[in-house]
């Protein structure tokens, strides 16, 4: 070695640029740069050493000293680690709380998609966002415990949870709540889980569960919880019970509404139409509720003109019949509400209109008629126009026939058969007068006198007092008769004697005691 050599061996020694550096060695030093990648720093070694920018806290600046631990050289210069010099420093610190599970404290210093980034004493944690508060930020408080610790060549690795400090925080908001809490307050949840079998479970300030039990949602026969709330919806609800252990609160939503019989002595009276929902069909009728909890009764007979029911859940029109509050009692009508069938059947079919209809039975001297779901009748005296026989003589049960509509009469549609043929009446008084001749075959013999037949098909009546002798009689002779008496629709009154002249009427009249005028006014039907 020459003179030169030893000068400059003996500079670097004096200088301590010669001084050697192990692997692992805490080594001090002063920032002289920093940039976006590095930081290089001076630790009296013939280079500067380097550490990775995102290993110091960003308040970090040039000349402040620092101290890392060197973990390797890249091409002779030394590479220094602040994160490993910290986590050696700190591990048994960590090591304590992970294993005890004491709470750490740190900030957040980065936002990742699925993570946060945590300066915990200046070394970086992980905290998954599964594991994490809502709504963190950088620079964000966190207070965690350690979920994983591990150690390797790069350092410790921490990943942190903050599910039993949020567990903390919301046990002592619940705490707090329920000591504010009473029954029958009013409260505000969200609604976080639906059983259709057993009821609706709210969340009250992110920290109470309450329980609506489905039998609480309604006075009414509606139960189904979907049929009030959506998952995620907000409910108000009223307070029913509180347990002692608090984890449950129950309460009610129908109580918010109160009595709902109450509330029905105001909407609801006698005689008014209302529109209900069919909640129930028995036997014995129909149940609807017109309001939430307050449901009437619709007797059998009351629920429809031709005994069709309605179906449950079908929305109908009601009339009340009846309504006592106080004992809870509404009686109702569907039928009064509807049309009456046979005012319908009227209005289709006008007076005058042929009908056909089936004969269903009889009754008394009437006949009962099927008219496509309506009654009609028809009584004897509308059979025929000449002498109707009886019903049962001119119509059969089952029978299927042509009618004419005549009218209404009670909830039945009157018909009639000899309507459907021209009157013969109307042609008789046209042709035939009171004092005409007729020659006319005797129909039947009475003992009141004898019917006699008319080319029309009318038959008039010869009184015995009319005849010189019945007994000279019988039916199918031919007499000639005189027309004595026309009552139009009604009657013809015939005779055989010869017509009086005045002066026998007279004096007819003088041994009766009769005046003339009475007596011409008796002749004459006046």
């Amino acid at each position: 070695m020459n003179e030169l050599e030893k000068f400059e061996n003996l500079l670097e020694t004096k200088l301590g640029i010669n001084k050697t550096l192990k692997k692992g060695e805490v080594v001090r030093g002063r920032i002289v740069k920093i940039d976006e990648r590095t930081v290089y720093i001076d630790i009296g070694y013939k280079v500067e050493a380097i550490m990775p920018r995102e290993e110091l806290p960003e308040e970090v600046k040039e000349n402040d000293e620092i101290k890392g631990i060197l973990v390797k050289f890249s091409k002779g210069v030394p590479v220094l680690s602040f994160q490993r010099y910290l986590s050696e420093r700190l591990y048994g610190f960590l090591k304590s709380a992970y294993e005890k599970g004491k709470f750490v404290e740190g900030r957040v210093e980065e936002v990742l998609e699925n993570e946060y980034k945590v300066n915990v004493s200046g070394l970086k944690a992980t905290l998954p966002k599964s594991e994490a508060r809502q709504g963190l930020r950088k620079n964000s408080r966190v207070v965690a415990k350690i979920k994983e610790l591990s150690v390797s060549s790069s350092g410790v690795n921490i990943v942190l949870t903050e599910k039993d400090f949020i567990e903390q925080i919301r046990k002592r908001r619940k705490e707090r709540l329920l000591a504010k809490l009473k029954v029958g307050d009013v409260i505000d949840g969200k609604v976080i889980k639906i059983d259709p079998e057993k009821g609706i479970t709210l969340l009250v300030k992110n920290t109470l569960r309450a329980f609506l039990p489905k039998e609480e949602l309604s006075w009414g026969r509606d139960k189904n919880p979907y049929n009030y709330t959506e998952v995620g919806e907000r409910l108000k609800v009223k307070v029913k019970r509180i347990p002692k252990d608090g984890e449950f609160i129950f309460v009610s939503l129908r109580e918010l509404k109160g009595n709902p019989w109450d509330k029905a002595k105001e909407l609801i009276s006698k005689g008014q139409i209302l529109t209900g929902k069919v909640t129930d069909i028995t036997d014995k009728g129909v149940l609807v509720e017109v309001l939430e909890g307050v449901e009437g009764f619709v007797p059998k007979d009351e629920v429809s003109y031709d005994n069709k029911m309605p179906k449950k859940w079908d929305t109908v029109n009601v009339k009340v019949l009846e309504f006592e509050p106080k004992h809870r009692k509404l009686i109702l009508s569907i039928k009064r509400t509807l049309p009456k069938p046979w005012e319908e059947y009227i209005q289709k079919h006008p007076v005058g209109s042929k009908v056909k209809g089936k004969v269903e039975k009889f009754e008394s001297a009437s006949a009962i008629v099927d008219l496509e779901g309506v009654k009609g009748i028809i009584h004897r005296s509308d059979l025929s126009w000449v002498k109707p026989g009886r019903v049962e003589e001119v119509l059969k049960i089952g029978e299927e026939r042509e009618f004419a509509v005549l009218g209404l009469e009670g909830k039945y549609v009157k018909l009639g058969i000899k309507q459907l043929q021209d009157n013969p009446w109307d042609i008789f008084v046209k042709k035939y007068k009171v004092g005409d001749r007729v020659k006319l075959k005797v129909t039947s013999i009475h003992p009141f006198g004898a019917f006699l037949e008319f080319p029309e098909g009318l038959e008039g009546l010869l009184p015995l007092s009319e005849i010189d002798n019945i007994k000279d009689i019988k039916v199918g002779d031919e007499l000639e008769v005189r027309i004595i008496d026309i009552t139009p629709n009604s009657k013809i009154t015939l005779s055989t004697k010869e017509e009086k002249k005045t002066e026998e009427i007279i004096n007819e009249g003088s041994e009766s005691g009769f005046t003339l005028g009475e007596l011409l006014k008796k002749k004459m039907k006046l």
